[in-house]
């Protein structure tokens, strides 16, 4: 099968804007189209890929900026697949500004500030306002204030995303959000080991694997993504992909 790559106009949003006329909707619908098409490929996506995919993105916002399938898109991969907090964050605040009756947007700010990106800061800011928009919980604003206050992100992961699950509307979006939910599940599992190991043996383990032998776990979580999970004992992180 050939492997299916991403292209994308190298035109600013503003002249596709005017080139389509009043067709816009239609124009938009279809660079969101091109993109899950691309997304959707079973091929690996390089950087460029994710370049044109990240145009398109941007390319069908500037036509219609209300599309909700278009900003559900840009959070179940920029962050995740790509890497690109930052480009989905830029992209997310579009959405943001003219659907400002919808606390969604906000909430996948903040989210990608925090996890992704360790600012607490703005995550907690975009968490806020989420909290005071139509439909959004109160419970955002609590979250948002425990932000300022640094530790427990792998379980605060687990939060945001179980929110995000509840309300995606997109089966196969809801699919990818609990797939990085259980990742972040097994990961909570071995960080919560490591540390019973380490307060046992006053050193934390060399591999994951003695706290299989300390007797700490019966075995070791699976990881959705990979074999195994990735543990770096100099610094204590844990991770799902080799990426992160």
């Amino acid at each position: 099968m050939a492997e299916i790559h991403a292209s994308a106009s190298q035109l600013p949003p503003e002249v596709i804007r005017s080139l389509a006329g009043e067709f816009k909707g239609i124009m938009a619908d279809y660079f969101l189209l091109e993109a899950a098409t691309v997304i959707g490929a079973q091929n690996k996506l390089n950087a460029e890929d994710w370049k044109a995919i990240s145009r398109l993105f941007k390319q069908s916002m500037a036509l219609d900026p209300y599309f909700k399938q278009t900003y559900s898109l840009i959070q179940a991969t920029l962050p995740w697949e790509a890497k690109m907090p930052e480009r989905a964050i830029e992209l997310l605040k579009i959405s943001s500004q003219h659907r400002s009756w919808d606390w969604q947007p906000d909430f996948y700010i903040g989210f990608d500030y925090f996890y992704h990106l360790k600012d607490n800061l703005n995550g907690s800011k975009y968490l806020m306002e989420a909290s005071k928009k139509p439909g959004g919980s109160p419970f955002l604003g609590l979250l948002g204030a425990r932000l300022s206050q640094k530790g427990g992100q792998t379980k605060a992961g687990i939060v945001f995303l179980r929110t995000m699950y509840e309300n995606e509307e997109n089966e196969d979006t809801k699919k990818q959000i609990k797939q990085r939910m259980d990742a972040l599940k097994g990961v909570l599992i071995l960080e919560k080991a490591i540390e019973k190991f380490t307060l046992r043996f006053d050193r934390s383990p060399q591999k994951l694997d003695e706290l299989i032998t300390a007797g700490i776990l019966s075995a070791i979580p699976e990881n959705p993504y990979s074999d195994t999970y990735f543990y770096d004992h100099k610094t204590g992180i844990i991770a799902y992909d080799t990426v992160r």
